[in-house]
């Protein structure tokens, strides 16, 4: 195990102050403090962490453009969104303990005054992305990803949730399962849905999937095209909470009984999750985390640090309520 700077400053009968003194380069310590310091360090074979020892010489904080798009700028601006709120909260909760500081901006505004972005959610597109690499500013997505583009991002691995949600499902005896998802070209949504047709081709079932447009909340259409043309299925799998929810509330306006008749499963665990009856089954994405994760990376790259892009993906949690067998 490494060293730590308050091993050092055991050895060295000193305060970590003073070690920090030292290893910076600033302030005043004694020339015997100094020395006994400079032997505990190559005693232990200390190396500073890169990261301590930039934020420690930086008087200024780093000015962080967190860029959405236009839907999600509107709802997190006034702290409706029940998903990106707790992943801001991640974000600025890391900044506050890390010398940064950032400001919620709509995705036209690429300021070369920032020192780096944050792009959040799946409205960011190619084109917004090229923006910001124009400013030569470090970018990393929050759950987002576009192929081929090659950019740091965080996402969630929603492929694996659907696959293990779907063989929850199977197991059951369950085998009509209808996908309820939304635009495909958030990464979320798409992953999620490649996750479901994997799941039921590879179990000899039929995929049938529905695209619930939720500003228009067409869900009500959904559902009547779905028991007219396909009948009622075992089972909806809403690749969000909030596809899942209304087409529970369509389903039982219509006199279906859940999880009599049908199961419902959601994505994402926000908090109506568990107050809906019965309580939606979902898969939990650690939403604060992504918000922590996805900012640790950009201060990565602004201080030189694993300069190659990644892509960071953080599994889901099943949880068990009761609108499922």
């Amino acid at each position: 195990m490494s060293a730590k700077l308050s091993d050092v400053a055991k050895l060295a009968e000193v305060s970590t102050a003073t070690v920090s003194r030292v290893l910076n380069k600033s302030g005043y310590v004694s020339k015997k403090s100094r020395e006994k310091v400079m032997l505990a360090v190559e005693e232990l074979e200390y190396k500073p962490s890169k990261v301590a020892s930039f934020l420690a010489s930086r008087k200024l904080a780093f000015n962080i453009g967190i860029v959405a798009g236009k839907r999600l700028f509107r709802v997190l601006s006034d702290q409706s969104d029940q998903f990106y709120t707790i992943v801001l909260k991640g974000i600025e909760e890391f900044f506050a303990g890390n010398n940064m500081r950032g400001s919620l901006v709509p995705s036209n505004n690429f300021s070369e005054d920032y020192d780096g972005y944050l792009l959040i959610g799946g409205e960011i597109t190619e084109e917004d992305i090229k923006k910001a690499k124009e400013t030569k500013k470090p970018v990393v997505l929050i759950d987002q990803y576009l192929a081929g583009v090659k950019v740091d991002c965080v996402v969630s691995d929603g492929y694996d949730g659907a696959i293990y949600g779907m063989k929850k499902l199977i197991s059951k005896g369950l085998k009509k399962i209808v996908n309820i998802h939304g635009p495909l070209s958030h990464f979320g949504f798409k992953d999620r849905f490649d996750g479901y047709i994997s799941a039921m081709e590879g179990a000899g079932y039929l995929p049938k999937a529905y695209e619930y447009d939720e500003d228009n909340d067409n869900m009500s259409a959904i559902i009547d095209l779905l028991l007219s043309r396909y009948g009622l299925p075992d089972a909806v799998f809403g690749c969000n909470d909030t596809a899942a929810i209304r087409a529970m509330e369509e389903l039982q306006a219509r006199g279906i009984k859940i999880p009599e008749e049908v199961s419902i499963l959601g994505f994402d665990d926000i908090v109506n999750s568990s107050a809906t009856t019965p309580s939606l089954t979902t898969f939990k994405i650690f939403k604060h985390e992504m918000g922590v994760v996805g900012s640790r990376r950009l201060q990565s790259l602004l201080i030189g640090n694993e300069p190659r892009p990644t892509k960071i993906s953080l599994f889901t949690e099943f949880v068990q309520r009761e609108s499922t067998l």
